[in-house]
């Protein structure tokens, strides 16, 4: 194999943690794609992996390689596309982490159209809430619901999401309607954090266009979307959620909207991403995708893309 193939086929083995899954994906033995990284290592005079009977891990200087090795690739991926930028000619293994209730409510029941355009990527996708290390996870990219804080990433926003407040029914009928903010403090909240534990439980609004914040009661503290909603469903007390996420559980009934005059502000939703001198066409197309789906189904108001540092 040539110098970029070496760097490609280590990538995936990065990427995978796994030769021979990536043997699989490439179409060769197991023993060749273990000798084409040995040959690099051999070549760089270092080492790249730490092998093990069960997992292949990237040693530091593997890490920093995979970072310069991704550009490279990449490079030559996006100079071969301008002449044949073809669904099928785009492949290569694409990791990206999102809230459980996106990838469950609305990418994965539409993933079969993503593949029936470009059937050769192979696509990770982890479902958390949780904060992501990009590089040292070997994540492409993570797609996030919140205010985002100066970072080494690129943002690419997507959209604002509009949000809303409820409860169950059956907390509705125990507890009564909240009119206003002030009524907050005889109801409770089921908190929401990304570390535990949680300083504060609070409550969002608008007031006259103006940010509104009351610090309720909580009993129960939880650190991804799927929980949160459930502790609404369950009578645990208030959330504050996408409209989209819970349209069919007000519909059914099984959630009632309260405080609708005082609706938090939308709330942006963006992808992140290393900032890199060359884009894959794997990501690329994957946050085209993904953007077109979230506005089609109106999960984020109508948006003009811009992608930037933050």
């Amino acid at each position: 194999m040539d110098r970029i193939q070496q760097m490609q086929a280590f990538v995936q083995v990065v990427e995978s943690g796994n030769f021979t899954r990536e043997a699989e994906a490439l179409g060769l033995p197991r023993s060749t794609v273990s000798s084409t990284v040995q040959a690099l290592e051999d070549r760089l005079g270092v080492q790249l992996l730490q092998r093990t009977t069960r997992v292949v891990r990237p040693t530091q200087e593997g890490l920093q390689f995979a970072d310069t090795a991704r550009d490279l690739v990449d490079a030559v991926a996006q100079a071969e596309g301008q002449y044949r930028f073809r669904p099928d000619d785009i492949s290569g293994r694409l990791r990206i982490d999102m809230p459980s209730r996106i990838a469950r409510r609305m990418v994965i029941p539409h993933l079969h159209e993503f593949r029936a355009r470009f059937p050769a990527i192979t696509l990770d996708i982890s479902a958390t809430d949780r904060l992501i290390d990009l590089v040292s996870e070997g994540i492409d990219a993570v797609v996030r619901l919140a205010e985002l804080e100066d970072s080494e990433l690129i943002c690419r926003k997507i959209g604002d999401v509009p949000m809303l407040t409820c409860g169950s029914a059956d907390y509705i009928a125990r507890h009564g309607v909240p009119k206003t903010p002030a009524d907050l403090t005889d109801h409770c909240l089921v908190n929401y954090a990304l570390r535990m534990p949680a300083l504060s439980a609070e409550w969002d609004g608008l007031e006259n266009g103006q940010e509104v914040t009351v610090e309720m009661r909580s009993y129960l503290c939880v650190d991804n979307a799927e929980s949160y909603v459930a502790g609404a469903l369950s009578g645990h007390g208030l959330i504050q959620v996408p409209a989209h996420d819970v349209a069919d559980d007000i519909a059914a009934g099984r959630l009632i909207e309260v405080l609708t005059e005082y609706r938090p502000a939308p709330v942006p939703v963006s992808f992140l991403y290393a900032r890199r001198r060359y884009l894959a066409p794997r990501l690329k197309v994957f946050m085209d995708w993904m953007a077109e789906l979230l506005n089609v189904e109106g999960f984020v108001e109508a948006h003009n893309e811009t992608s930037r540092g933050i």
